[in-house]
């Protein structure tokens, strides 16, 4: 399944089950005709409360897979460990299940719920990269390093494999020009935003070039302009 910086998460919780669109730390809650998925238990005491739960999240997992057909993006499940166990169980596209947290999360804020649910997805982005610094290092005397966003943007359709460096807060508002992939520029993203990120644009064409992509902290990638690709031979 190709990695993302887009991303589901699903709160599983006893009577309400929330849905959020994640775009790297931000989440954005759902709410349609689907979700909140809410429970509304029958006073008929013959329906016990496992059946019940079942059933809860059985509907759950029917509802998500509306999402899930129009856009198979990864998904993240926290909820109890009972709950855990029975969705995963549902999961019928288990390469899509990016992590499941143990915990009642259903009164955790989007932001809060955020900063919790990223660093598992940039881990699984970044790949196994534990010689990072030093192969960044390396592609500087090599000359194999492109850096600033207009030049990586215009390499994004030729690079595969590639690795890209990206200072974590680094945003900037624009689009990638449809002939060329050069990164058009137009002025400092709004954070309460999440669309027409270059800079995001160009995280999700290197990782659908099969390539991974490694978060620096701020100001770490000065020298390089905030953001730096690794050529492949």
């Amino acid at each position: 399944m190709q990695k993302s910086i887009h991303f589901y998460v699903l709160v599983l919780g006893e009577t309400t089950n929330r849905l959020f669109e994640g775009f790297r730390n931000k989440l954005i809650a759902i709410h349609d005709e689907n979700f909140p998925v809410v429970l509304f238990r029958s006073t008929n005491n013959s329906h016990s409360m496992d059946t019940s739960t079942q059933d809860f999240l059985q509907q759950t997992h029917q509802k998500f897979g509306h999402y899930q057909e129009q856009d198979p993006l990864r998904l993240v499940v926290l909820g109890s460990k009972s709950n855990l166990r029975i969705f995963r169980t549902l999961m019928k596209r288990q390469d899509l299940l990016n992590s499941m947290i143990e915990g009642d999360y259903t009164a955790t804020s989007p932001r809060d719920l955020g900063m919790i649910v990223w660093p598992i997805v940039k881990e699984v982005i970044a790949g196994a990269n534990e010689n990072a610094l030093s192969d960044l290092a390396e592609a500087v005397r090599l000359n194999h390093l492109i850096y600033g966003i207009k030049a990586v943007g215009q390499s994004t359709a030729t690079e595969t494999r590639a690795t890209l460096y990206v200072e974590e807060n680094y945003h900037i508002k624009g689009s990638l020009h449809y002939m060329d992939k050069t990164a058009v520029i137009l002025k400092q993203v709004d954070l309460r935003t999440v669309f027409d990120d270059v800079v995001d644009i160009v995280i999700e064409k290197v990782l659908k070039m099969e390539g991974s992509v490694i978060f620096q902290p701020d100001g770490s990638l000065q020298k390089f302009q905030k953001i730096a690709l690794i050529q492949r031979d």
